[in-house]
C-alpha cells in the first residue's frame, strides 16, 4: 500500500469537495484544519490557516524538526471566492493538480514573480533530462527522474536555440511522486543571480497564463504587448 506524500489541510467548508476531487487517489489525506495531523513529505493549507497561531505553531514545529528528506509546506491558490483552484483543474492527476495549483509558504501573498506554467518543456538539471512545470523569474518547478534533495546546489539549462539559459539555484522542497511503476521527483528550485530580463522574456514567450494572484497585476501589459502584434486597426 502507497506512504501518503500530501497532508492537505481545507477549511471545513471545502473538506468534502476537495476529498471528492483527490478520491483517486491513496498518497493524499484531506483534513479539516481543525484536525490533529502527522508530518509528511508535503502540507498544504489554505493561505487564512497558516496567518492564524495555529497555523503559525504547526509551521515552526515543523521547521525546528525538520526531517530528512524535508518536507514541502504550500498553501493554495485560491480564486475570487477564496475556494481552492485544485477543485477547478479536472486534467490533471491528484498530486499533480495538488502541486500546481499551490505555491511555496514563502510566497504566499507575494506579487513580485509571477509563475508561469511551463507545460513540461525540456530542462537539463546536473546535466540529467527532466521536465519545467512553471517557471519565474526568480525559480522554478521542475520534475526529474534523478532523486533532488532540498538545500542542494542544482545547475539548469533550458534549451533556448543558440543561446541556452544556464542558472544555477537551490532546492526549497522536494517530494517523490509515484507515476506508473517508477518514482518521479518534483522540486521547487530558488535561483541564484539569475538574469531577469531573460527569464521574463522567455516566460512571456513560452509559458501560459501565470497564476491568478499574479495575472491581474500584468493583464494591462499582455493587453498592450497584444495591441502591437496586431498592429494598426
Amino acid at each position: 500500500m502507497p506512504s501518503v506524500i500530501a497532508i492537505v489541510i481545507v477549511r471545513p467548508e471545502h473538506l468534502v469537495s476537495v476529498e471528492k476531487r483527490l478520491a483517486e487517489t491513496d498518497v493524499v489525506s484531506v483534513i479539516s484544519e481543525a484536525d490533529l495531523i502527522q508530518f509528511h513529505d508535503m502540507l498544504l493549507m489554505h493561505s487564512a490557516f497558516a496567518a492564524t497561531s495555529r497555523g503559525a505553531t504547526l509551521i515552526a514545529a515543523l521547521k525546528s524538526s525538520p526531517r530528512e528528506t524535508g518536507t514541502a509546506i504550500r498553501v493554495f491558490i485560491e480564486d475570487e471566492v477564496k475556494a481552492p483552484l485544485l477543485l477547478a483543474e479536472k486534467d490533471l492527476p491528484p498530486v499533480d493538480a495538488l502541486l500546481e495549483t499551490s505555491r511555496t509558504l514563502e510566497r504566499a501573498g507575494t506579487r513580485q514573480a509571477a509563475r508561469f506554467p511551463m507545460d513540461r518543456r525540456p530542462v537539463v538539471v546536473n546535466g540529467d533530462a527532466a521536465q519545467l512545470v512553471d517557471l519565474s523569474v526568480s525559480g522554478a518547478q521542475i520534475q526529474a527522474a534523478v532523486r533532488l534533495r532540498p538545500m542542494k546546489v542544482v545547475r539548469l539549462v533550458i534549451p533556448e536555440g543558440s543561446r541556452d539559459i544556464k542558472m544555477q539555484g537551490t532546492i526549497a522542497w522536494a517530494i517523490a511522486v509515484p507515476l506508473g511503476g517508477s518514482m518521479q521527483y518534483r522540486a521547487g528550485v530558488e535561483f541564484v543571480n539569475p538574469d531577469k530580463e531573460r527569464l521574463s522574456d522567455f516566460c512571456e514567450r513560452h509559458g501560459t497564463v501565470p497564476d491568478p494572484t499574479t495575472h491581474e497585476r500584468r493583464r494591462g501589459d499582455s493587453s498592450i504587448r497584444a495591441s502591437r502584434s496586431q498592429g494598426p486597426s
